[in-house]
């Protein structure tokens, strides 16, 4: 019944679906989802994926990215940490004068209310 020429077409068929199912379909590895470890995140630059740190950069040398090593990464971020303390320090210190600066007119408002000046009326 059937000939050898139709027996082959629809092996190869069969092997070209099972193929491209095994390397492009559903049960690709490409569909998978990745774990991301806590501190990490994916940056996706062109067809690729990386995981690198939060808040790390990249950098392109020809034709090849390179993540931000993990010395460099720590030490520039001591380094934000530390100008964001200073910053901070130096709102805390215009907090205080601020509040220094209420406290003694609070005080001066209740030396004022406790010694009535003479308003100029005779009793």
């Amino acid at each position: 019944m059937y000939t050898r020429k139709k027996i082959m077409i629809i092996l190869s068929l069969m092997c070209v679906l099972f193929i491209s199912r095994a390397y492009g379909g559903e049960g690709s590895q490409d569909n998978v989802d990745l774990i991301i470890p806590p501190g990490m995140e994916t940056i996706k630059e062109g067809d690729v994926n990386l995981v690198v740190y939060k808040g790390s950069r990249l950098r392109k040398e020809g034709d090849v990215i390179i993540p931000e090593p993990p010395g460099e990464y720590v030490s520039r971020k001591f380094v934000e940490t530390d100008d964001r303390f200073k910053k901070v320090e130096k709102e805390l210190e215009a907090q205080k004068n601020e509040l220094e600066a209420q406290k003694k007119e609070l005080g001066d408002l209740k030396s004022a209310v406790k010694k009535p000046e003479d308003d100029g009326r005779k009793k």
